[in-house]
């Protein structure tokens, strides 16, 4: 699929296949339409089945219902082997073999930097999905709903997609069709790697009258618009530095997202007189988001965390980061530069020289792949951000960051770094991520800064930093520092 173009063999024919005789389905009834029922619901296209369970194999592979629907709420229990990708396609107007009709919702649990970047449950190109939600050889229940304008995703009992189509949405070029109406329903397979599995499918249609819902405000706004399109563009939105602080719950910051369409990655605190100080505690924090439908993340605060931490228990999480806001100075002195009455600047030039080798230390030797809150200066010297970041000392950043292939966080919440450093960055290579750092539960924003960055430097989607997958972790090829590096 590209550019919400439906391409497989035979689509044509099959969709002609639809006629006033197909079965029908009673309102505010869950029917199951799969196993036994199976030819009765559904048309077959290079299918095998085996004691139930519809096996979708190739490319070729494609179920397409025999009815139609409007609102409705579709279950499915599925399986992927590895590799696998395809699509459930909904409100497919019959007849359209050439243009994208209706929504796609993806299927597709390959880890992170294999396949495609979009995840089960993606509501694609509209609002995408760029988490792991299900992983392969697991049975794992899909969800779908429709009413009225309101569309939901569920993998698993967790909400992944919460969309509310506003009356006239904007849509770009080849996606104009890319709406809710009433039409067939496709499970779709869209590569030859592995297999689909479908053990069950069930589906309650639901009233046509059910009334639509006003979107949040938001989402028509300037900064709303701008994260659509981004969307309809395949970008990776994803805020890769968010905190359960202040009373926050992930389900609050992931409706936050889903809201305004994007990711969001969720770390503890990890480090020296932090929340999160050893394994038990890091893997305990794991476990209790494991299932969430976040990215998540390990923040190493200070330069002793790599004495608190086995590589074993880090390479649970799906990226690390680190900043160089926790170091000693050349007096001993330890600094923690968000903190006035411990960031000692006697001479603001030798301070920078010292931050930027701490920098270049900090990345090159401690497995991270983000450097968050990047070029932060205490509050005292702030003001002459642009004045003491000097080319010199930007190219040496940039340089170790290129050489240990770190990504460069562009920070909402700081609006950090300034926009010649990040078009330094770019012309040199350097993978970026989105960043907040939230001080707490009031503080989420919407990555105006970031979107700034995006229009200003004209960073793309190949430009944005995707989490290793699981067998290439950093820390696990690297390995962690003998000594303390700052």
């Amino acid at each position: 699929m590209n550019k919400g173009k439906i391409r497989y063999a035979g689509i044509a024919m099959l969709l002609v296949f639809f006629s006033a005789c197909s079965p029908a389905l009673k309102e505010g009834v869950q029917t199951q339409v799969g196993r036994q029922s199976l030819k009765k619901y559904w048309t077959t296209n290079d299918c095998n089945t085996s004691g139930g369970v519809i096996s979708l194999e190739t490319t070729n592979s494609l179920l397409t219902s025999r009815f139609e629907v409007r609102n409705f709420i579709l279950t499915a229990k599925l399986m992927t082997t590895s590799g696998a990708e395809g699509a459930l396609l909904f409100h497919v107007v019959s007849g359209n073999s050439e243009e994208a009709t209706g929504y796609s919702v993806i299927i597709n649990n390959s880890d992170y930097r294999k396949g495609s970047p979009q995840k089960t449950g993606s509501l694609s190109l509209i609002r995408n999905n760029f988490v792991r939600t299900a992983s392969d050889d697991i049975w794992f229940d899909l969800s779908v709903a429709v009413r009225g304008n309101h569309i939901t995703v569920t993998v698993d009992k967790k909400i992944v997609i919460d969309y509310i189509q506003p009356g006239n949405p904007d849509r770009i070029e080849g996606l104009e069709r890319r709406l809710l109406s009433r039409g067939l329903v496709f499970l779709q397979k869209s590569n030859d790697a592995g297999s689909i599995q479908v053990d069950d499918i069930s589906i309650e249609l639901l009233a046509d009258n059910i009334e639509f819902e006003n979107p949040d405000p938001v989402t028509s706004d300037t900064t709303g618009k701008l994260l659509s399109m981004l969307n309809q563009q395949g970008f990776p939105v994803i805020d890769y530095h968010g905190h359960l602080k202040g009373g926050l719950t992930v389900e609050q910051v992931s409706q936050h997202g889903m809201t305004n369409g994007y990711n969001y990655g969720i770390s503890p605190n990890c480090g020296l007189n932090f929340p999160v100080t050893n394994d038990s505690s890091l893997i305990a924090y794991f476990i209790d988001i494991e299932n969430e439908p976040v990215f998540k993340a390990m923040q190493c605060e200070g330069r002793e965390w790599i004495t608190l931490f086995t590589p074993d228990a880090i390479a649970r999480y799906d990226y690390i980061f680190t900043d160089a806001m926790t170091w000693t100075d050349h007096k001993g002195r330890r600094l923690r530069l968000w903190i006035p009455e411990e960031t000692f600047v006697d001479n603001e030039q030798q301070f920078m020289d010292m931050l930027v080798e701490k920098i270049e230390a900090v990345i090159s030797q401690e497995p991270v792949d983000i450097y968050v809150n990047p070029t932060y200066l205490p509050a005292n010297i702030a003001a002459s951000y642009d004045r003491l970041w000097t080319a010199e000392r930007m190219d040496r950043v940039i340089k170790v960051l290129k050489e240990n292939d770190v990504a460069l966080e562009i920070n909402a919440r700081f609006k950090i770094p300034g926009i010649d450093f990040i078009k330094k960055a770019k012309a040199a290579g350097l993978k970026f991520t989105f960043g907040t750092n939230n001080a707490d539960n009031t503080d989420l924003n919407r990555l105006e800064y970031c979107l700034e960055v995006v229009r200003e430097t004209g960073i793309t989607a190949e430009d944005i930093f995707i989490p290793r997958p699981s067998g290439e972790k950093k820390v696990m090829k690297k390995g962690l520092p003998a000594k303390i590096t700052g």
